[in-house]
């Protein structure tokens, strides 16, 4: 459903978006009441954008779009599909560009009157995106965030009701307009690769670029990790151009940090937690729990001890690129440390399913070998018991992490459960050998410490069922994820429940 704003007319809203063609004086007046790219959620009055999708080109949907009552369509030249000759037809060089901003255009550039601050890498955006709003909040600022998990406006809160980290430019735009109409002048915007590779945020006028570690995901779509790290790039990339400019940078990601730090922006901020690593914010004395991680953070604005309600010695680093970026966006120190210490859990990040069971079972969305390796790792340091990795591999993803994942978890973890994450399209059978011929080779044995049970729900129980006192239970892969991708559809899914189900049979 469309928000509602005014009409445009469409030569005037072509030329402010930066699109030249001659129109007759009939089409130019043409008022134009949303711009679409889903030839689905046309209403009248709308202009359809179509661009070529990587499953689909938007020019089949022309005649459907027309049909839903599509006045107007912009198409990336130099062909187009044949289309009825009452419909102005606007052709374009790059019709992805052309949408973002035309949606920007349409709803008044609304991340010209904001904060905007893009979240990007490859683990750990939704809880930095999520402590940035924190931060900011208990500073007074009146902020909002846009992350994979939730949509928050002030004191509101709203799940994210789709699984794009970042919307396409048309509702994306929609939604800064929503939070700028709101009195917000600070946003935090979770920007994936995905976003930035198919120019969803051309049309945003970032001010400041946060970056986690980058290790690698998505080769489906970029091909290559280099790709991948370019694509991560264009976000600093457009920072770089402003003369208020902000980078934070994770100093320690030995991958993308040295490509980045070579980007020129006016003011550059670096972050770590390695003690051998120089950097302008800097987390000593950690310690780290089940219930939290306290550390010194030292910082341009003075030090502060911070006591993090977050699992996961990972999260200093989250909480140090938080804490740049607040600070460097106008909070005060003290008031972005008490933002931090207040911020509960963010759902499906190594969330604790505790129903007074004498074993742990955590929760998180780690779906990367790289992630895989860092949740194993900390939970590992406060397991006295054994340590269970459930995890899978997504279909139509990535191949080259079924069978990293699989080495990783039989490295460091004591027991793996292989099941569905999303298989999609796929065979499921071969996703979920592909991940175990990974754990094999690295030493794992079916049977022993290796087990492929397709059925998540069933993988689940069974690592529920054979815990013992002091073991470790971690589901990975799926955290606040609310379906399972299949062949047949989606289904369901809320694996929290799943998992208190579990543990409930356990104890009865």
């Amino acid at each position: 459903m469309h928000p509602t704003r005014a009409a445009r007319p469409l030569a005037v809203l072509l030329g402010s978006a930066g699109i030249d063609v001659a129109l007759p004086p009939a089409a130019a007046a043409l008022d134009i009441t949303a711009i679409d790219s889903d030839s689905r959620s046309v209403t009248a009055g709308s202009l359809f954008v179509a661009i070529p999708g990587l499953r689909a080109d938007g020019r089949r949907f022309i005649a459907d779009a027309v049909e839903r009552g599509a006045v107007a369509v912009v198409v990336e030249g130099p062909r187009a599909a044949p289309i009825d000759a009452s419909i102005p037809l606007i052709t374009v060089g790059n019709a992805r560009h052309a949408l973002s901003e035309l949606a920007a255009t349409f709803n008044d550039h609304p991340s010209r009157s904001l904060c905007v601050a893009g979240i990007t890498g490859t683990d750990g955006k939704t809880t930095t995106a999520t402590l940035l709003w924190h931060a900011w909040r208990a500073a007074g600022i009146a902020a909002a965030s846009m992350s994979t998990v939730d949509r928050r406006t002030g004191d509101a809160v709203t799940p994210n009701p789709s699984r794009q980290t970042t919307p396409e430019a048309p509702e994306l735009q929609a939604e800064l307009a929503r939070i700028r109409d709101a009195g917000c002048t600070h946003v935090a915007l979770e920007t994936s690769s995905h976003a930035l590779e198919m120019q969803r945020a051309d049309g945003v006028a970032f001010r400041a670029a946060v970056f986690t570690r980058i290790t690698t995901e998505h080769l489906e779509l970029h091909g290559t990790r280099n790709r991948y790290l370019a694509a991560k790039a264009r976000l600093l990339e457009r920072v770089s151009a402003r003369s208020d400019g902000i980078a934070v940078l994770d100093a320690g990601d030995p991958f993308g940090f040295p490509h980045l730090v070579a980007i020129p922006v006016a003011t550059r901020l670096t972050y770590t937690d390695l003690p051998e690593i120089a950097a302008d914010l800097r987390a000593e004395e950690i310690i780290a729990g089940p219930a939290g991680v306290h550390f010194l953070a030292r910082t341009p604005w003075g030090d502060s001890a911070v006591r993090l309600g977050l699992a996961g010695a990972f999260n200093v680093r989250n909480a140090l690129a938080a804490l740049a970026a607040a600070c460097a966006t106008g909070a005060d120190l003290g008031s972005a440390v008490l933002g931090l210490e207040a911020a509960e859990p963010v759902t499906g990040r190594m969330e604790r399913i505790d129903l007074g069971q004498p074993y742990e079972v955590i929760v998180d969305y780690a779906h990367t070998s790289d992630a895989l390796e860092t949740v194993l790792d900390d939970l590992r340091r406060t397991t006295s018991g054994r340590l269970w990795a459930v995890f899978g591999s997504a279909g139509e993803r990535d191949l080259e992490k079924r069978p990293a994942m699989g080495a990783v978890a039989a490295r460091l973890a004591d027991v793996s459960v292989i099941t569905d994450e999303d298989p999609r399209g796929e065979n499921r059978d071969v996703i979920l050998e592909q991940i175990a011929a990974g754990g094999v080779a690295a030493g794992a044995v079916r049977g022993t410490n290796l087990f492929v049970i397709p059925d998540r729900e069933e993988a689940i129980a069974y690592a529920v069922a054979n815990a013992a006192p002091g073991d470790t239970v971690l589901l990975a892969g799926k955290g606040h994820e609310k379906t399972l991708e299949t062949a047949g559809g989606e289904i369901p899914w809320n694996e929290r429940t799943v998992a208190a189900e579990a543990i409930r049979r356990r104890l009865s």
